[in-house]
């Protein structure tokens, strides 16, 4: 900018204070200009940011130092059943407890925080929300106040419940299809042979084959209504306080002769100390039964099959470590999943049934596969810290 001055009207010339006067005014009348440029930037930021934080769907509120309410915008107002000119300027206490509360500690603890899921309250509906409240700081340091973010959750709420009720049918779709199919077969050779037996009747040689073909197959059908009732009423046992390396121990016994008939190593390595867990002997006894039947059906003549048993402060930690093929990368999601197998002649119901053992027992059961060859299925243990309790149906 510029000062442009004429002549004095007294005649008089411009003297040297004259200039300094004028250099001082210049000076003044620049930082005022720059100064209104800055508070039209400022107002117009301002207005960007209440835009802003008035169009998202998260509430947002913000106090100061004191506690008293900043900033409460749309979305808050709906999630709240609160109107903003009757919050703003007010004391935390107007706020809903859950929210307030946070707010509080982060003003005076001067760290984050957050709930992952409180029920909040509008007056006349309750619903859940995710809340995180963050301090504000000066250039210094010192707390000027904080902000809270809230959203809610009753929309994904609504998602994840679609979204199980899709994998409930996706399962039942699945297991029908697979029981049909087990179902089938043996169905089929007692039919064929029922359909012979009024032309073959005096046919002893035939009728004995009959008698051992039905019986066969029968006995095929109970052995799979036999898993499909592990399968679906596991943990339905009192669980106690047991040390994991007995029915570990029983499993391993339990196959070693089934294992020395293929001329396959089984060993173990179980630690001295006990793995005190809660649970049903007999469930973890099938558990590892299954997980040792799965290795050795895949493991070549002359093959290795060992249990490695790791314990922390709070987990314990199994592993059947064997030295077949390994699963298809593609599939190690799935092995776990009813009537699905990577054998020709496998029903896909005892590593499905191991699933559904390790999950009543608050544990975590994976398959992964070794660089050096080979598959690992881990069952991840909580350790017990808890006496001898009821489990219902």
């Amino acid at each position: 900018g510029a000062i442009v001055v004429g002549p004095k009207l007294s005649g008089d010339p411009f003297y040297p204070q004259d200039l300094d006067l004028l250099m001082t005014l210049a000076n003044q009348a620049g930082v005022a200009v720059k100064n209104a440029q800055l508070y039209a930037q400022v107002l117009l930021a301002h207005e960007h940011l209440n835009n802003i934080v008035s169009t998202i769907e998260s509430g947002v509120v913000a106090v100061d130092a004191t506690g008293q309410v900043s900033l409460f915008n749309r979305a808050a107002e709906q999630l709240m059943g609160l109107a903003a000119e009757r919050v703003r300027n007010q004391p935390l206490s107007v706020l809903p407890e859950c929210v307030g509360d946070m707010l509080s500690e982060t003003i005076t603890g001067g760290g984050a925080k957050t709930q992952p899921e409180v029920q909040l309250s509008d007056g006349t509906t309750t619903r859940p929300i995710i809340c995180t409240t963050s301090p504000l700081h000066d250039q210094a340091g010192a707390v000027l106040g904080a902000v809270a973010v809230f959203s809610d959750l009753t929309p994904l709420k609504a998602l994840e419940v679609e979204r199980q009720r899709a994998e409930r049918l996706a399962y039942f779709e699945m297991l029908a299809s697979g029981i049909a199919h087990e179902i089938k077969n043996p169905l089929v050779a007692v039919k064929t042979f029922a359909q012979l037996l009024p032309r073959r009747r005096g046919d002893d040689r035939f009728v004995a084959e009959f008698g051992r073909v039905v019986t066969h197959e029968i006995a095929k059908m109970e052995r799979l209504l036999d898993r499909l009732r592990a399968l679906s009423r596991p943990g339905e046992r009192p669980r106690h306080l047991i040390d994991l390396r007995s029915p570990i121990g029983d499993a391993i016994e339990a196959m070693r002769p089934v294992f020395a008939e293929k001329s396959a190593v089984l060993s173990a390595a179980m630690g001295q100390s006990p793995c005190t867990i809660l649970g049903d002997h007999s469930e973890l006894e099938q558990l590892f039964l299954n997980l040792l039947m799965n290795a050795h059906e895949v493991t070549a003549p002359g093959g290795m099959v060992r249990v490695e048993v790791a314990t922390s402060a709070d987990r314990a930690i199994v592993a059947v470590v064997d030295t077949g093929p390994g699963v298809p990368p593609e599939l190690l999601e799935r092995v776990f999943e009813p009537f699905f197998s990577t054998k020709e002649r496998g029903s896909g119901l005892g590593l499905a049934i191991c699933a559904s053992i390790a999950q009543t027992h608050g544990a975590r059961i994976k398959a992964t596969n070794r660089d050096a060859g080979g598959a690992v299925f881990t069952v991840d243990f909580p350790v017990a810290v808890t006496a001898t309790i009821p489990v219902s149906a």
